[in-house]
């Protein structure tokens, strides 16, 4: 039951994410014990989120982003298809992936309604949680897009999981939470660096992670690397999740570096969406069975601690995916930058549309590195810049 405790601190709402920040080691492991009346306690002293409206959401001008490929992963419902909508409201191509060919193709005809006749909405299946479907997604978007070497412009790491609520691997038998948020998207960006560097304008990686990253430390990051990115599994699955949304950052970090040094027109950035009613709390709501539920279906009539935590918590604190959506929109738009996807950006981590300063562990340039080269031996993919 401990693991709620940390979901109140893990999904902050955005107008106070510095609460998190603000804890010691010592005073989260505390928090962490004081079990589902702490969460309680916590998630009744924070302000119901203002309700959305049309001035609270960010959508790039019609036809701004004319002529501009955008790949997104997990398009297929939350964040990932709201940032697909309004991107093809922009006048971007965007590439819709999912886990299976029919939910993106699902998702497909609901983005294409934002779309205008001379733009192109293209579905393609991509499980993150098997390399093969990455490594054979190249040759698959061609045959889609029916053009050899396509370009790609911004490649948008949206898909995730969070709070499995046991220790499950991928196909490739890593740790799934790490597997899908991390290694498979380092992976997807090792097999699409060509597509990215044939982008005529310069390409832009974007990566969606989270606050939650500021629950990784130095030390238990260090310690996540020494055991091959597959730590003791506890708390239910936090530990994992901040280590993979740290990783996220650090990812970010060194692949900006990289791009950098090999003098290649492309940025690379990393955000933090908010607490967002997603279906990325499946798992939390409705246990380890729930990876194919929505939540709607899960949170509909809750019991036990679900219910607890949903009038409690998730009730008090959540925003509308369409404000969440706004800063992965306002990245993939460049807007940070003028529209130059070329240019770098001033920090390497996003909230709000607005830079900010992610927590020293995952900024450590040392530990961006190392866990560079050992996604490299994991996954058997290298980024060829």
């Amino acid at each position: 039951m401990g693991s709620i405790v940390v979901l109140s601190l893990a999904i902050l709402p955005p107008a106070d994410p510095s609460l998190l920040s603000r804890l010691s080691p010592l005073s989260r492991r505390a928090v962490l014990a004081t079990g589902v009346g702490g969460a309680a306690g916590i998630a009744a002293g924070l302000p119901a989120p203002a309700l959305a409206d049309s001035s609270a959401v960010y959508r790039p001008a019609p036809g701004s982003l004319a002529g501009t490929t955008v790949l997104i992963t997990g398009a297929n419902t939350g964040l990932g298809l709201e940032s697909a909508k309004r991107l093809a409201a922009g006048g971007a191509n965007v590439v819709v992936t999912a886990r299976t060919q029919a939910k993106a193709e699902d998702a497909a005809r609901k983005v294409s309604a934002e779309a205008s006749e001379a733009q192109r909405v293209t579905a393609v299946s991509l499980d993150l949680a098997d390399l093969r479907s990455v490594r054979t997604l190249p040759t698959r978007l061609d045959a889609a897009l029916g053009a050899k070497e396509a370009a790609i412009d911004v490649l948008l790491n949206n898909a995730g999981v969070m709070a499995i609520p046991q220790h499950l691997v991928t196909a490739d038998g890593f740790e799934k939470t790490v597997g899908i948020n991390h290694l498979g998207h380092f992976a997807l960006v090792a097999a699409l660096m060509p597509a990215l560097k044939r982008s005529a304008a310069g390409f832009r990686i974007i990566t969606v992670s989270s606050d939650a990253h500021r629950l990784a430390t130095s030390e238990s990051i260090k310690a996540a690397l020494d055991a091959n990115l597959d730590p003791e599994y506890a708390a239910a699955g936090w530990g994992n999740y901040g280590l993979s949304k740290a990783a996220n950052v650090l990812f970010t970090v060194e692949m900006q570096s990289r791009i950098e040094a090999a003098g290649l027109k492309g940025s690379a950035v990393s955000l933090h969406p908010g607490v967002v009613q997603t279906d990325l709390g499946r798992f939390i709501m409705g246990g380890v069975g729930a990876e194919d539920v929505r939540l709607s279906e899960t949170a509909a009539a809750p019991t036990g601690v679900g219910k607890l935590l949903k009038e409690t918590l998730l009730d008090k604190v959540v925003i509308p995916v369409e404000v969440g959506a706004n800063t992965q929109v306002f990245l993939a738009a460049a807007a940070d930058a003028g529209g130059d996807r070329a240019r770098r950006p001033k920090t390497l981590y996003f909230d709000k549309m607005k830079a900010v300063k992610p927590n020293d562990a995952a900024a450590d340039p040392a530990l961006a590195k190392r866990l560079w080269e050992i996604s490299e031996t994991l996954t058997g993919a290298t980024v060829d810049l």
